[in-house]
């Protein structure tokens, strides 16, 4: 039904496509390799599709840089494939794989002199609601201090101090 409802608005899915959305229907995530091994294309083959799956359909949203990206099913597309009652095919990662990801990601962002994560930017990451990043935050700045508060306001943003300083935050 999906693919000739796609079909109607002109999108004209390949093999490769629906390889990649029904791995993502069951794994959260799929990064460049995983693809390429998946459709049996090469790795340019696959980045290629990924992106036209991103920009020209809007299937998938992209997250992470570099050797990090990887690509995630859009959530209103997931829950309109996938059939309710199966847990496996929740898209919420782990809390430990959650801090595992920000941390790496606050790490890089730092490295390079850009700016940290915001609410909204880890909420995307890790497919969490705002209450549950402010949670996951909140565990994982007591485990790493060189995590910043973000302050408040809209521009908040959690920082990594690559120099090992801490905020004073006593709240």
């Amino acid at each position: 039904m999906f693919v000739a409802e796609e079909s109607k608005n002109g999108r004209i899915l390949s093999v490769e496509h629906l390889l990649i959305i029904q791995y993502l229907l069951r794994h959260p995530e799929v990064d460049a390799v995983t693809a390429a091994r998946i459709i049996q294309h090469s790795m340019s083959d696959a980045r290629e599709i990924l992106s036209q799956m991103e920009l020209q359909f809007g299937y998938v949203e992209r997250g992470g840089t570099g050797r990090g990206t990887y690509w995630i099913l859009r959530h209103d597309l997931h829950h309109r494939l996938s059939a309710p009652g199966h847990p496996e095919r929740d898209r919420r990662i782990d809390l430990e794989a959650a801090k595992t990801r920000v941390l790496s990601i606050l790490k890089q962002r730092a490295e390079r002199g850009e700016p940290g994560l915001s609410n909204a930017e880890i909420r995307q990451i890790t497919h969490m609601d705002r209450n549950q990043v402010v949670r996951l935050m909140r565990e994982l700045r007591q485990e790493n201090p060189e995590i910043q508060a973000p302050g408040r306001g809209r521009w908040a943003r959690y920082e990594w101090q690559r120099n090992g300083a801490s905020n004073d935050d006593t709240h």
